[in-house]
């Protein structure tokens, strides 16, 4: 038979503290490859890839390791007085990377892109080896690429960038004197996005580089909003804390692994006290204030790497990973006297929240499924709600 037990009494603090609301630390992570490509600097997409790199007749193992990148660029000028199309993006700064032996080459294309606005930044190198460095080391949008160039030619850039998943998505313009349809297909296949053949009209440069960067920021988009809608898909849209269906697969995840590794994890059931009174006295609107206000409370004492959830209603789950039962309590009874202590003013009334919560941890013979573990810190919660409320019980 399932017990619960209360946890010894801690002390109250009666004063009082207004609710602080945090917004979110942003962690940036860059990653630098090294090995056989020495002094390579750090990729700005914050990606890390493993992989090996065929150059010539060698076999380059290319090993990537975490460090900030170094931006070491210079911008062309605008020199270009042709008349200019209307292919200006929509964007605060686009970087282009002009790959040519020839620095008169160069700098004819990078006058092209600066006249029309198609770029606010042009970066330079004189091959493909030099090309790849500067793409580990600049937030790069569209690369335009001479075929023939000595030590490390387009094609060779072309092998090599698609050693890195971090630069699918950046498309490449080769330019070629050739003629040659076989070598065309070659390129294309190789990973190019389009080219165009010497001599070149500049309109019809600036047309088809200006189709690429539009595509790459319609898929940025795409991607961008893929990810809002994953991420609605797993967040209560009132609490801004993770929903019910979200707390299925990270209870499972962490259930598992705490049983294959033996390691310990506990879960909180958080019911907030006199929820219907509240909401019969202040309104149901004041009722949905004290919830986001509650889960920020959560939020802001819990670690980063705890788990919150919205069960239903006015219940919160706290899955804590790595954490005992004698060292859950303690964090479950700061987050209740946290809530306790919390100033909450809706319409210039004050409300009065308390909490209380149902603790269950593992190890624990009894449960073998991640549902048992719920039940058990739900059985603790019931009997702190019949022992008082306002208060943290643990399962035996």
């Amino acid at each position: 038979m399932l017990r619960a037990r209360p946890c010894h009494s801690f002390p109250r603090p009666k004063r009082l503290h207004r609710l602080d609301d945090r917004g979110p630390r942003v962690k940036l992570l860059a990653v630098a490859v090294r090995s056989a490509l020495p002094e390579l600097p750090a990729s700005p997409t914050g990606r890390s890839h493993v992989s090996t790199v065929h150059y010539g007749n060698e076999i380059l193992d290319v090993t990537v390791s975490e460090r900030f990148p170094v931006n070491d660029t210079s911008a062309a000028r605008d020199t270009d007085p042709q008349p200019q199309p209307s292919l200006e993006l929509p964007r605060a700064k686009t970087v282009v990377l002009v790959v040519d032996d020839a620095r008169t080459n160069r700098q004819y294309v990078a006058d092209i892109l600066l006249a029309r606005k198609l770029a606010t930044e042009c970066v330079f190198a004189e091959d493909g080896l030099a090309a790849f460095k500067t793409l580990r080391s600049t937030a790069i949008d569209l690369v335009v690429c001479d075929l023939d160039m000595p030590r490390c030619d387009g094609l060779k850039f072309l092998r090599l960038k698609a050693t890195d998943l971090a630069f699918e998505s950046i498309p490449v313009v080769v330019v070629t004197g050739a003629e040659d349809v076989a070598r065309k297909v070659q390129a294309l296949t190789t990973g190019a996005s389009d080219y165009i053949v010497k001599p070149f009209e500049p309109n019809e440069l600036a047309a088809r580089i200006g189709v690429h960067l539009k595509l790459r920021k319609l898929q940025a988009e795409l991607v961008s909003a893929n990810a809002e809608l994953q991420r609605l898909t797993q967040i209560d849209p009132l609490t801004e804390v993770a929903n019910r269906r979200h707390l299925a697969d990270r209870l499972e995840e962490e259930f598992l692994r705490s049983r294959r590794y033996e390691r310990p994890l506990s879960l909180g059931m958080l019911d907030i006290d006199h929820f219907k009174r509240l909401n019969d006295t202040f309104g149901h609107p004041a009722g949905d204030h004290a919830l986001v206000h509650v889960a920020a409370v959560i939020k802001q004492t819990l670690r980063c790497h705890d788990f919150i959830a919205r069960y239903g209603g006015e219940e919160f789950v706290l899955l804590l990973p790595e954490t005992a039962a004698d060292r859950a309590v303690p964090a479950c009874e700061r987050v209740r006297s946290g809530i306790e202590r919390t100033e909450i003013w809706y319409e210039n009334r004050r409300m009065q929240v308390t909490a209380s919560i149902g603790l269950a941890s593992l190890p624990h013979q009894l449960l073998e499924r991640p549902s048992d573990l719920i039940a058990l810190a739900d059985t603790a919660l019931y009997d702190a709600k019949h022992t008082g409320r306002n208060r943290v019980v643990a399962a035996l």
